[in-house]
């Protein structure tokens, strides 16, 4: 099957290449390998140190003009563990869509929700094993696939709007649930069979979104419900302001419930597991350097690592890193994160990578 991957990816760049005069498709990718050290004092946890393969992926993206201010593209993107010498392909941003000049563009298929594509613009560590999504500086709601609070979102719509009055963006998704597994007669509204089933629930996400860029300045807001009733969704805030070679950022996350069940086994009934952080970073030619300082705070829920019945704890959360550019394809990077939970304790790591 991925052979038949490859083979087809292969035939679609090389019939844009000699058969499709008036479209743009491109071959892409990145490869990212990392050294860490990990450790934890989470019980049965031994220091260790073992590399990883940071979203080393490859794709497909195309667009062709059809006239009249429109157009039409289209993105095919899988990551591999280069690690582990396997040809294992994972689907990551897989859509067709749209674009009309003055109307905004429509995406169809997998992609990133309003919720987490504006995180990556102010991470200058984004895809590494230090992004903050993976040391607690931002929720577990900007990473993963699927349809219940993942980044990204599958069965979905996009539409990202024009960019309005100097610089403001409308994003919105919808996803459809493809997970009604009850069958036929099992999730009748009518008899109340299995009215606590999940997968009876009409429960099809969505999230909205808000960006201004202008200038040196960037901000965005967003907000994401799963529609599941109860506690199910989140609202996020954050800024990036750049002066010269210093930019700072902060991120604001408002758990109304998804954070916590996000983190939790199975489906929590609270909220208040709130993210904040903030940070800057230093340009010195080739190089940057940056740090930032986060805390979350605990809510009643499930805790999804031991499963012991704990509350998602509280705790604080630091990094500092830095890059050197060989060249705009290029660099390598090396930093510190640490969490240090209020009862169980901290979790480290430290990264050396090349990208």
């Amino acid at each position: 099957m991925n052979k038949k991957l490859i083979v087809t990816a292969m035939g679609l760049v090389m019939a844009g290449a000699v058969g499709l005069a008036n479209a743009d498709v491109k071959l892409y990718g990145q490869i990212d390998l990392s050294l860490n050290w990990t450790d934890s004092d989470a019980p049965g946890f031994e220091d260790d140190i073992n590399m990883t393969s940071n979203t080393s992926a490859f794709g497909i993206k195309g667009s062709e003009d059809l006239g009249n201010g429109m157009s039409a593209f289209f993105k095919l993107e899988w990551d591999t563990d280069l690690t582990q010498g396997r040809s294992d392909l994972n689907g990551r941003d897989q859509y067709i869509g749209v674009k009309m000049q003055r109307f905004g563009k429509m995406t169809f298929g997998t992609t990133s929700t309003a919720y987490k594509s504006p995180g990556s613009k102010i991470d200058a560590f984004y895809r590494t094993p230090l992004q903050s999504r993976a040391v607690g500086l931002q929720s577990n709601l900007h990473s993963g696939k699927g349809e219940e609070g993942a980044g990204r979102g599958t069965n979905m719509v996009r539409y990202d709007s024009p960019k309005m009055f100097g610089g403001l963006g409308f994003t919105g998704t919808y996803q459809f649930d493809s997970d009604k597994t009850g069958g036929p007669g099992l999730c009748d509204p009518n008899t109340g069979t299995n009215p606590g089933d999940e997968s009876c629930n009409d429960d099809d996400p969505y999230s909205l979104g808000l960006t201004y860029k202008g200038g040196n300045f960037y901000a965005a807001a967003s907000y994401i419900d799963t529609q599941q009733g109860g506690d199910a969704s989140a609202a996020q805030f954050l800024a990036k302001y750049t002066w010269n070679n210093l930019s700072v950022h902060g991120i604001y996350e408002l758990d109304g419930g998804l954070i916590t069940d996000r983190r939790s086994t199975g489906t929590s009934e609270d909220d208040g597991a709130d993210i904040w952080s903030a940070g800057f970073g230093y340009t010195i030619g080739n190089n940057l350097i940056g740090a930032d300082f986060g805390q979350q705070s605990d809510s009643d829920g499930r805790d999804g690592i031991s499963g012991t019945g704990d509350d998602v704890e509280e705790y604080d959360v630091w990094r500092i890193a830095a890059y050197h550019k060989f060249s705009s394809r290029t660099r390598v990077y090396a930093g510190y994160g640490n969490q240090d939970f209020d009862d169980s304790g901290e979790d480290e790591i430290f990264s050396l990578g090349m990208r």
